[in-house]
């Protein structure tokens, strides 16, 4: 939202760019295009894509944490009764393959020390249908996506936020390519592409209704009480910290927890990841 109300609302233009927004397929799609593409070389991420790429020697640096904890849910219509991370045994959940979900999802099964076995998985697309036509118990997506459009619908669901189940990632964050952020012509650039979208969201924060309007003729499909419910929960996901603001400590927890997961190919450091962090 924040990119194209920022493009909507001439906030690009008046930092001088003129910037074209092309949507990608999941944080680790667009983590290897920015990281590989002479085109692309700064985008939207996500804290755990981004950490998994430089240990896979990718060479990318997070710019903006825009969301300093994961916004991802498992949610289930609230008939199937998944209320607490064991009303998982015995269940189903859909997974979507090469979403960075699926990261997420391990993190939790490690955290609330869940047996992996009583669980199964199912492989699944981005869509509601599978948990609508009684394939799969349970799904997990970012909660302003799948689950915002069900409660918009009317419909009856149970979240578990893997945030307050003790999952410790960064989010949705701004890249670039680490040879762009060290070239002083396109530091210049990224850095006043961080600059307008985070007003973007800083005027979304502050005047949510305005954001709606702005938004809604760009997805004419997308309903009013959908938009309504989804920029609710981009609002409390952005939090009241400084907009955009990433930590050595942050990104440390964040590691750690992908570390103990094995999904770090190699050891990474915080500075390797994150660009300009400010001190301990």
């Amino acid at each position: 939202a924040g990119l194209f109300l920022a493009r909507g609302w001439g906030l690009f233009a008046q930092r001088g760019l003129q910037v074209a927004l092309f949507e990608g397929r999941g944080a680790v799609v667009s983590t290897q295009m920015v990281a590989r593409s002479s085109e692309y070389w700064i985008g939207v991420s996500s804290g755990v894509a981004s950490a998994i790429a430089r240990s896979q020697g990718l060479p990318v640096k997070s710019l903006s944490m825009l969301y300093r904890k994961t916004p991802s849910v498992i949610f289930s219509l609230a008939e199937r009764g998944i209320v607490v991370p064991t009303d998982l045994y015995g269940k189903r959940i859909g997974l979507v393959p090469g979403s960075v979900t699926v990261e997420e999802f391990r993190a939790f099964v490690a955290v609330q020390n869940l047996d992996p076995s009583r669980i199964a998985t199912v492989s699944v697309d981005p869509t509601a249908a599978p948990l609508e036509a009684g394939q799969v118990d349970a799904l997990i997506d970012y909660e302003e996506n799948l689950p915002s459009e069900l409660r918009a619908d009317g419909r009856q669901i149970s979240v578990l936020r893997l945030a307050d189940a003790g999952v410790q990632l960064y989010s949705l964050n701004i890249i670039a390519r680490e040879d762009a952020w060290t070239s002083p012509d396109k530091r210049s650039i990224a850095t006043r592409v961080v600059e307008a979208v985070q007003e973007a969201y800083s005027r979304l924060q502050s005047a949510p209704a305005v954001a709606i309007a702005g938004f809604a003729p760009l997805y004419p499909t997308f309903s009013r009480p959908y938009l309504s419910q989804a920029l609710a929960v981009v609002v409390r996901q952005l939090g009241q910290q400084p907009l955009g603001q990433q930590t050595r400590e942050g990104w440390q927890a964040t590691i750690e927890q992908l570390a103990r997961l094995g999904l770090l190919k190699r050891p990474v450091t915080p500075d390797e990841v994150a660009g300009d962090l400010p001190p301990s």
